[in-house]
C-alpha cells in the first residue's frame, strides 16, 4: 500500500504508508520530529510496511480523544499489532495504547519523550519533588493529563527510550526515569546529530530491537542497547 492522507479521523491522519510485510507505525505530535519521523519511517518502509500518523498537539483536554482515534485508526488500516515508535509527545499516546490494549503493540521505542506530553513549568516542578517522595503528592490529584510515570510499572511490551543530541536535560532525565519504572524497559542515547546519520542510527537501532523477546520478564541493557 503507498498512500497519503488516504486515512484519517477527526484528530488524526496518516502522513505516509509505505512498504509491506511486518507493521511498524510512528506517532508524532504536531510538527515536532516530523522530518526526523518521515525520514525513519522511510527508511523501515524498505523492509517492512511502515506508517506516520501525525496527532496534533496533546492537551490535558484532548489526549482521551485522540487516544480513541488512534484505537479507529488503526482498525480502520487494518492492524491487529505492530511495533511503534513514538517522537516526542507522540509517545503519550502509543503508551497509552500499550496500557489499555497491551496485544496491539509488539514493542515500543519513544525518542526524546516526557513522561507526560507538553508538561506546564508547574507539571515539571511536581515531577521534580515526587521523584524523591515514595507515595507521590497529593498537589497531583486531579490531573486530568495523561502521565506515563504512575503507570509505568504496568507496561511489559519490550520498550527502548532514545534521548537523541537535541534532548535537553529535562528530556534526558524523564527517559531515565522511564527506563528506571519501566520493567522491560532499555535506555540508549544515539550518538550521532541531526542529519543523515542520525537517521540511520535511530532506523537500523528501530529494526534492530524487534529482536527483542515480546516477553522478557527481566531486563538484559547489554543484549539489547
Amino acid at each position: 500500500m503507498d498512500a497519503t492522507n488516504q486515512a484519517h479521523t477527526s484528530t488524526l491522519k496518516v502522513i505516509a504508508d509505505h512498504g509491506s510485510g511486518r507493521s511498524f507505525i510512528t506517532v508524532i505530535d504536531g510538527c515536532d520530529y516530523r522530518a526526523l519521523g518521515s525520514a525513519v519511517t522511510e527508511r523501515i518502509s524498505q523492509r517492512a510496511r511502515s506508517i506516520l500518523i501525525e496527532a496534533p498537539s496533546i492537551t490535558v483536554d484532548n489526549w482521551r480523544e485522540l487516544a480513541r482515534s488512534l484505537e479507529v485508526l488503526l482498525a480502520s488500516l487494518g492492524i491487529r499489532q505492530a511495533s511503534f515508535v513514538g517522537l516526542g509527545s507522540g509517545a503519550a499516546l502509543v503508551e497509552n495504547l500499550a496500557l489499555e490494549n497491551p496485544k496491539v503493540v509488539r514493542s515500543l521505542v519513544v525518542v526524546d519523550s516526557a513522561l507526560q506530553a507538553h508538561p506546564t513549568l508547574w507539571q515539571r516542578f511536581v515531577d521534580s519533588i515526587e521523584r524523591n517522595l515514595p507515595f507521590g503528592l497529593p498537589l497531583r490529584l486531579g490531573s486530568r493529563g495523561f502521565n506515563v510515570r504512575a503507570y509505568a510499572h504496568r507496561l511489559r511490551c519490550p520498550l527502548l527510550a532514545v534521548e537523541t543530541r537535541r534532548a535537553s536535560s529535562f528530556i534526558r532525565s524523564e527517559l531515565e526515569s522511564l527506563g528506571m519504572l519501566a520493567p522491560t524497559a532499555w535506555t540508549v542515547a544515539l550518538a550521532a546529530s541531526e542529519g543523515d546519520e542520525e537517521i540511520s542510527e535511530l532506523g537500523d537501532l528501530v529494526w534492530a530491537f524487534q529482536d527483542a523477546p515480546a516477553k522478557c520478564p527481566q531486563k538484559n541493557r547489554q543484549e539489547v542497547a
